[in-house]
């Protein structure tokens, strides 16, 4: 299966990207009706807006991130500590996660993509190299790394006098890195992470490997004592130095070399008889409801204090009065719970920036695919609605006060967002004096609209430029006692400017119905490019990397807006060119991102927030982790208890 060989030759590819896309080719369309390839009548382009952000108040100083500052002030990230001596050894970690069903019960880290299964694997496995509050890979973790820009290759060097085993004693090595390789790039691998292009589909020899044309990977190579592997790409950007942007979590090979790679997903040895080499093992599974986890006495940092974790599924709305009566050591918590339980007393109260973007998408067209280059272009909508005129977006990003809603429904614990750009992992890009629309200024949509001829009619709304009454469609989904309310902001924000907002179908639409809609649709190009769901309201969680190609890129799943434009495509090919690797023109490049974002607008950034972890005063030495917020990457093997009773609420 392996194959150990060197390479004696340099590799004359030119070096672009892990993430980045051709430009469009005229299929994609240059801005032109003729561009455009489609069987409905030929599109319209929008007229090129002037950028409407406000000269005088970008030059003001305002700290862009004040706000968010602010909240992560209220909330530290590190518990209480403790020493050895004071921690009494043993006992059961109850950890609780608040959702409405089931898990899948896959802990296979290369198959899952369920955020439940993902909290248990954490536990069981993770990356070998570290990384920073920046998420950016550093040299302290079980292998250490370097680059050659010359020959295109990455070096992963096991940590010498390092010996790690598998959960079952076996010794882990390199070779187990170079088997999810293996496992990621077979023609019958069923998971997500051989992308269009990443670090595993760039490896030189992956495609060919993948298409059944080669019995094995060219560009892996093994040293012989299995504490080496050279990786030869056929492109590589900054985007590489991010958290996982490299393959580097292995699996057990002589767990599942036996296991044919399409019939692994079912495989007990994925499911509950999954080996790793973290501070847990899988004890029992009890499907969908809990999973009891045992202290793994092989564990290369030392033996945990604690003897087990029960993670358990509970109802989302009983989250605080579970922890206030003492049933769990960890919750997650709710915003809306935050300011009716803060002053509980058996409790500690731990935050971070939440690592999640909410955004407001205006449905501006569909992808479609060639069928003959197989190649993914961008139809507009041709219908003419206002939302294809960027003024229009632009006044509705201007109506729309964030700041009322985030100081009242959500107990203040959002801040405006202030830039496309999100401070989780693209704060040292983040221009500190750029305000975007985070300012609500229902006066300059007004005149937006009034100088795009957006007279106003009878009924008290605008008619379009044609001088017909319109109306948009927002698809919001239900939380309640939360959703009810902002949509009336919203809507009472809209009519302040003459914008008559309705909801999508009359009704509130389920959060399942909303992905399955806007995101399996849109991966399989189902979706009108007229679509009547005109706006939409989803979250998603932001990769440890900031290149915004993974949410904008013209052939990207997450592409929620349906939009692209030259302008888009050639601002994402530089922040993931070779000359990004210079931090100068990266960050340049980014704040062009920034800038032309808010110049097309294809959906609105709404806020950002801190997320909540809720411990027991019983448990000692739980920090969080800026990038994966519990202490699973290094430390959990040093949380213990200081009491042998969970605390209750006085």
């Amino acid at each position: 299966m392996f194959r150990k060989r060197s390479f004696n030759w340099v590799l004359a590819v030119f070096i672009v990207t892990i993430f980045v896309f051709s430009a469009c080719s005229r299929r994609a369309g240059s801005g032109t009706p003729d561009d455009y390839v489609v069987e409905t009548p030929k599109p319209t382009p929008a007229p090129e807006p002037e950028i409407y952000i406000e000269i005088e108040e970008t030059k003001k100083a305002i700290d862009a991130l004040a706000g968010l500052r602010e909240l992560e002030a209220q909330f530290p990230m590190v518990g209480r500590t403790a020493s050895s001596a004071e921690i009494i050894p043993g006992g059961t970690f109850y950890w609780g996660r608040a959702q409405s069903g089931g898990f899948p019960g896959i802990f296979h880290p290369h198959l899952q993509s369920d955020a439940a299964d993902q909290a248990v694997t954490a536990l069981l496995s993770y990356n070998l190299i570290s990384i920073n509050d920046a998420m950016e890979m550093t040299q302290d973790g079980i292998a250490t790394w370097e680059k050659d820009l010359d020959e295109l290759s990455f070096t992963m060097t096991w940590r010498p006098g390092l010996t790690v085993y598998w959960s079952d004693g076996v010794e882990m090595t390199l070779a187990d890195l170079y088997y999810a390789f293996w496992f990621i790039s077979h023609p019958d691998y069923e998971g997500t992470m051989f992308g269009e292009e990443n670090s595993t589909s760039l490896v030189v020899g992956a495609q060919a490997f993948r298409a059944g044309d080669s019995n094995y990977i060219e560009g892996l190579v093994l040293s012989d004592d299995e504490r080496q592997l050279k990786i030869y790409f056929t492109k590589m950007s900054p985007s590489m130095l991010y958290s996982g942007a490299i393959l580097n979590q292995p699996l057990p090979r002589h767990h599942f070399e036996g296991i044919p790679v399409g019939e692994s997903r079912s495989h007990m040895n994925s499911r509950d008889n999954f080996i790793g080499f973290g501070p847990f093992i899988i004890d029992t599974v009890v499907p969908s409801e809990s999973v009891l986890l045992r202290a793994n006495p092989n564990y290369w940092q030392g033996a945990p204090y604690l003897d087990y974790i029960y993670y358990h599924i509970i109802p989302p709305d009983m989250q605080a009065e579970f922890m206030m009566a003492g049933r769990y050591d960890r919750l997650g918590m709710r915003h809306i719970d935050v300011a009716g339980y803060s002053h509980a007393t058996n409790v500690q109260m731990l935050s971070r920036v939440a690592p999640s973007q909410s955004f407001i998408y205006f449905t501006l067209g569909a992808r479609r695919r060639d069928p003959d280059t197989n190649e993914i272009y961008f139809v507009p909508r041709y219908d003419n609605h206002p939302i294809t005129d960027p003024r229009m977006r632009h006044a509705i990003a201007y109506a729309l006060d964030f700041n009322e809603v985030n100081m009242t429904i959500r107990s203040g614990l959002h801040s405006n967002a202030t830039t496309v750009l999100h401070p989780f992992n693209a704060n040292r890009w983040i221009d500190p004096y750029s305000q975007g629309f985070g300012i609500h200024n229902p006066d300059r949509a007004n005149q937006i609209l009034d100088e795009a001829g957006y007279e106003w009619g009878p009924e008290g709304f605008r008619l379009d430029t044609e001088g017909n009454p319109f109306y948009v469609n927002l698809g919001w989904r239900i939380n309640p006692g939360i959703d009810e309310v902002t949509f009336a902001h919203y809507q009472a924000n809209l009519r302040e400017i003459g914008i008559d907002l309705r909801l999508w179908d009359d009704d509130w639409i389920d959060h399942n119905f909303l992905v399955r809609r806007n995101i399996t649709s849109i991966s399989s190009f189902e979706l009108s490019p007229n679509d009547d769901m005109h706006m939409w309201q989803m979250s998603l969680y932001m990769n440890p990397d900031p290149n915004p190609a993974a949410m904008w890129g013209h052939n990207r799943m997450f592409n929620l807006a349906n939009f692209t434009n030259p302008t888009f495509q050639q601002i994402l090919a530089d922040i993931a060119s070779t000359k990004a690797w210079d931090g100068d023109f990266r960050a340049d490049a980014y704040r062009r991102w920034a800038i032309a974002f808010d110049y097309y607008l294809p959906a609105i950034y709404e806020t950002w927030s801190v997320e909540f972890d809720v411990i027991n005063n019983r448990v000692a030495n739980w920090t969080l982790d800026r990038s994966t917020f519990t202490p699973e990457s290094f430390s959990w093997h040093r949380v213990g208890f200081t009491s042998y009773e969970r605390y209750v609420h006085e």
